[in-house]
């Protein structure tokens, strides 16, 4: 295979012995190695283009709390406390380079601005807002609306309902969110539930045609029934499908999506090994890494947003999770995949290549996904990160997707003569 880069993680081999006159030639090769892995991360997501992102509007009154809304429902900051580029006055786009979505994050109206409200040169000071809010979904392409109420407001006024039925008239999904429940009660959220139905959907809506209603908290030992995962689930199901895996990449939830595009992910990449299978083992602690799969992995680590990690741990996701990908994982795989140890120092065959690939990318993909749950469940550590991405956690991981592997391919090319 042309462009392998197989002999940079030879650099890994001698990990842990006596220093050699190489040292630093090993060490810059493996500087080389992690420079190209992140390049290829950074790469995947600047491949997204702007048509291709979800282009979702934080719409409501002031101080309702849509930033804090948007950054719940993606679990990791996507507004960020600064502003963003002005689209329109009092619009703000918020485009990050590491996310591919697009927000447009709305400053607001005050609560007493009503039609009848007369400011700003005669110029109805709710009118206003509304006239705002629509330019800027004239401009842009929007594609959802989360339309935000506070709870314990306890208002929805005409503005809110006017521009709600404005987006559904130009066939925009919007979603109304109930904010800042954990400081109301019940029985003003019923209450605020009521007053949005029968203001926007009047009597007697058909079923279809029912406004979808959530509730939103800081606090997430507060129970509610139609909180920020299914939010997260009707913005996906309200997404075309081009602009779906954006989202599910952008967000840190909805792990059922994130493992069933990893899965596509490594199939497709497994198939590709195999056809291209023409490169040697040079040494038995090695993985076969091959362009290939430097960019499947690059990929699984971005949709499970391990670059945040950094920044949570304080330590390079790419320096810890490479060697182990590079030598300890791959040297057990040699152990527990008989038609790899046959063909060592010569020639990978369809079959040994395909079933690295296979295995090595659901490997990083349950990996990722076990950290992600550490994280939310608010028991991640440095040292629980290390636990996860030590030789012995994949190397057990790895054995469940070897036997998966030869349950829906058969044995193993190679394994038929030990």
């Amino acid at each position: 295979m042309s462009g392998s880069i197989i002999p940079h993680f030879t650099a890994f081999r001698n990990k842990g012995t006596s220093m050699s006159s190489n040292d630093t030639n090993q060490q810059e090769e493996i500087t080389k190695i992690q420079n190209r892995f992140r390049d290829e991360m950074e790469s995947f997501l600047s491949g997204y283009a702007e048509n291709e992102k979800p282009r979702i509007l934080l719409a409501g009154a002031t101080g309702c709390g849509k930033s804090t809304l948007c950054n719940l429902v993606f679990n990791r900051e996507v507004c960020p406390s600064g502003p963003g580029t002005p689209v329109t006055h009092g619009v703000q786009k918020i485009s990050r380079t590491e996310i591919p979505v697009i927000v447009y994050d709305s400053e607001g109206y005050e609560t007493g601005a009503r039609f009848s409200d007369r400011r700003d040169a005669g110029e109805a000071a709710g009118q206003k807002y509304c006239d705002l809010i629509m330019n800027a979904v004239e401009q842009e392409r929007i594609d959802l609306v989360w339309y935000c109420i506070s709870a314990p407001g306890g208002r929805v006024t005409d503005v809110d309902v006017s521009l709600i039925k404005q987006f559904r008239s130009l066939k925009k999904p919007v979603a109304a969110v109930l904010t800042q429940i954990d400081v109301a009660t019940e029985e003003d959220c019923d209450e605020l539930k009521r007053i949005i139905s029968s203001e926007v959907d009047g009597p007697d809506p058909e079923e279809s045609r029912k406004i979808s209603i959530f509730e939103s908290s800081t606090d997430a030992g507060i129970p509610v029934p139609q909180g920020l995962n299914e939010l997260y689930g009707w913005s996906l199901d309200h997404l075309e499908e081009a602009r779906r895996n954006a989202f599910i990449i952008s967000c840190r939830r909805g792990f059922d999506e994130k493992s069933r595009i990893a899965r596509n992910w490594v199939s497709a990449a497994a198939t590709a090994a195999g056809s291209a299978a023409c490169s040697p083992i040079p040494f038995s602690d090695a993985a076969v890494i091959t362009p290939i799969q430097l960019t499947l992995f690059a990929k699984i680590l971005t949709l499970w947003n391990m670059a945040d990690f950094e920044k949570v741990l304080g330590t390079g996701v790419v320096e810890i999770v490479m060697p182990v990908i590079g030598k300890s994982l791959a040297g057990n795989l040699m152990k527990l995949l008989p038609g790899a140890g046959s063909v060592i120092g010569s020639i990978v065959n369809a079959g040994v290549a395909s079933s690295l690939t296979f295995v090595t990318g659901m490997t990083l993909s349950k990996s990722c996904q076990l950290l992600n749950e550490k994280l939310l469940e608010g028991s991640l550590t440095a040292t629980t990160f290390r636990e996860i991405f030590s030789s012995d956690a994949m190397k057990s991981c790895a054995e469940k997707f070897v036997q998966e592997y030869r349950n829906s391919h058969g044995a193993i090319s190679g394994e038929q003569e030990q």
